[in-house]
Order: C-alpha cells, then sequence, then structure tokens
C-alpha cells in the first residue's frame, strides 16, 4: 500500500499553503499602497507605523499646515479579512481615531 502524505488540518499541504499565505501578503501590500497613494494625492501626511495598524495620517490643509488630530488606519483587502487581536485592542483604545479602511 502506498504511503498516505500528511496534509494539515484545512487539507493542503505545506507548499500549497505558503503559496497562499504570499499571494495574500501581496494582495496585502498593494491595499497598503494604494491608500498611501490616495492619501498623498489629497495632501495628507502619512506615516507607516506597525504594532495594531498601518498608517497614522494626518490631515494638512491646502497651505501644508496641519488640520485636526492625527488618526490611526488599518487598510483590509478584501471584505472578510479581520481585525487581530492587536488591532482590535487599538482600536478599543482609539474609539473615534481609527478607521478600517477596505480595499
Amino acid at each position: 500500500m502506498p504511503k498516505k502524505k500528511k496534509e494539515d488540518s484545512l487539507g493542503l499541504n505545506r507548499r500549497q499553503k505558503a503559496f497562499t499565505l504570499k499571494i495574500n501578503k501581496i494582495k496585502g501590500e498593494s491595499g497598503e499602497i494604494a491608500f498611501k497613494v490616495e492619501q498623498r494625492l489629497q495632501g495628507h501626511d502619512v506615516k507607516k507605523v506597525h504594532k495594531g495598524r498601518d498608517f497614522v495620517v494626518q490631515e494638512k490643509d491646502v497651505w501644508g499646515r496641519k488640520q485636526g488630530k492625527p488618526y490611526s488606519v488599518e487598510v483590509k483587502k478584501g471584505p472578510k479579512a479581520e481585525l487581530s487581536d492587536a488591532q482590535k485592542k487599538r482600536k478599543k483604545q482609539e474609539k473615534r481615531r481609527y478607521k478600517v479602511v477596505r480595499y
């Protein structure tokens, strides 16, 4: 009898799973780039950060002066993408100053 291949709980072997994760990472990065370009075109200051959020956005007026308080933005690619535990915690802490943008 031939030996069965080991499969994980999802029924995918490791190479397929690694490929899927790589594709998801590329999609996420493309969403972040799209958001960053969109905000820069509007004249806002965008800084990349880690730990519970993707960006901190500071709105600016026509003359480049800061307006309002900076807010955190989490970019998600796709309607089913969920927030991680760190992201949920950050959203709960910041309440109105935390936005989730979906592409």
